[in-house]
């Protein structure tokens, strides 16, 4: 037990140590996080899974129309042989009946068929049909790398300015901390009051607080980015930060293909889905035709009165038949008529569907271009807002220190620098959604994630 422990913490050991040298070193990039997805997100794993069965699917229905073997036996202990009444008259006892046993005790069969079809009118529209839903599979398989390329996107940005929320409290708890101890040193040498060191204390409290809450967001948002690639809750995820002067670049988004809805792979399932329904309605007409079919058999039997089928010196009884199957329901109730009527009124919903689709992409494509132009707008703003809040700081700093602004004035000054920070915090995870909608709309989320 000892040994099997040990072991087992050994092989966890290691396999922490082969993750860790696999992490990326300086943290991860989010086409890393979402290649990390790709491999390990078991949505993926299962779209692709369904993938695979639907390749399988396609196999049987080509096996379908193969010769078919079969082969069947039986050995049969007539424990009791039934008896049958004869007529007297054939052995010369007329007006009685004498009881006759047919058979032997035991007897054995062995009989092996072979079926081919020769014409099934719905087969090639089967085999169409099974190819389209390996398309469509796979389109499924698109369609969950882009939806989970997505939420890790959304993820990644929002723990990023997270990051950046806290370090930007953490530079201002700083700056709160040197004119703390600056203020306690004039507190005892009487040359400030009571009331504004508690004033200056009470938002370097403020500014803790804040940090503390950030921590906690952080590691919230850490925790959904892991969930969403995939990777154990319990390994140590870092990512590359976000640095607010040098990398926030905000530019003008590229414009779309005008056929962008044809890329989208929930659209092209429609298409293709639209196609399997019009093939059973094909195969459904097709029902009234015929279909032809051969068979043939082999078959050999024995009977004997001891179980002696092994005995080569004894004979079998051999037989065998060839033939041709005909399989026709020329009416069958109006059930085809109706199942017709059916798959018509279900491809109409389909081309209904396909309808929305193409407007529902052209409406989140617009919200998202408008609400994108409107963010470019205010994040500018809000950064020119910084700007001029840590000019009034140090201004109001130096005049505090010479006498001429009040406490108040300070910590107002400090709580509109922290208030343009936050602003532009926000704007930043509005910026990103923006995007990242305006990419998903197209159906381009995935070729836009894997650059970054």
């Amino acid at each position: 037990m000892k040994h099997t422990t040990l072991m087992l913490l050994t092989l966890g050991l290691l396999a922490n140590l082969a993750r860790a040298q696999n992490a990326p070193s300086g943290g991860y990039t989010l086409a890393q996080c979402v290649e990390y997805a790709r491999v390990n997100n078991p949505n993926i794993k299962i779209a692709r899974v369904n993938e695979q069965i639907s390749v399988a699917q396609t196999q049987q229905v080509i096996g379908r129309n193969l010769p078919q073997v079969s082969v069947s036996g039986s050995v049969l202990d007539n424990v009791k042989i039934p008896v049958q009444l004869l007529p007297g008259e054939f052995f010369g006892q007329p007006g009685t009946f004498l009881p006759v046993q047919f058979g032997t005790q035991y007897s054995s069969t062995l009989t092996g068929r072979v079926d081919q079809k020769l014409f099934d009118p719905s087969f090639g529209l089967a085999l169409k049909a099974a190819k389209i839903s390996t398309q469509v599979q796979a389109q499924a398989t698109i369609q969950a790398e882009q939806t989970q390329a997505y939420n890790i996107a959304r993820a990644y940005y929002q723990t990023l300015v997270i990051d950046l929320q806290k370090r930007l409290t953490i530079r201002d708890l700083t700056s709160s901390d040197t004119l703390l101890r600056q203020e306690q040193v004039r507190l005892k040498n009487g040359t400030t009051r009571e009331i504004d060191f508690g004033r200056i204390q009470l938002n370097r409290n403020n500014l803790q607080s804040q940090l503390e809450q950030a921590n906690r967001n952080y590691e919230q948002a850490i925790n959904q980015l892991k969930y969403q690639m995939g990777m154990p809750l319990a390994e140590t995820l870092a990512l590359q930060p976000l640095e607010i002067e040098k990398e926030l670049q905000v530019n003008e988004l590229p414009m779309a293909d005008s056929r962008f809805v044809e890329n989208r792979p929930d659209f092209k399932q429609l298409v293709l889905n639209t196609q399997l329904q019009d093939l059973n309605r094909q195969s459904n007409n097709r029902g009234y035709f015929p279909s032809l079919g051969f068979y043939g058999t082999y078959a050999t039997n024995a009977q004997r009165q001891t179980f002696s089928f092994f005995d080569g010196s004894l004979p079998w009884f051999k037989s065998s038949t060839i033939g041709l199957t005909l399989s026709w329901t020329p009416f069958d109730g109006n059930q085809r008529k109706y199942r017709d009527r059916e798959n018509r009124l279900n491809l109409e919903t389909l081309r209904l569907q396909q309808i929305l689709a193409r407007e529902s992409a052209q409406l989140s494509l617009s919200n998202a271009q408008v609400s994108y132009q409107n963010l470019v707008t205010d994040i500018q703003r809000e950064r020119d807002n910084i700007t001029l809040a840590r000019k009034i700081l140090t201004v109001t700093e130096l005049e505090y220190k010479e006498g001429i602004a009040t406490s108040v004035t300070l910590i107002d000054a400090k709580d509109a620098l922290t208030t343009a920070q936050n602003n532009l915090a926000n704007k930043l995870i509005s910026l990103y959604q923006s995007r990242l909608d305006y990419e998903n709309s197209q159906g381009t989320i995935l070729q836009y994630v894997t650059q970054k």
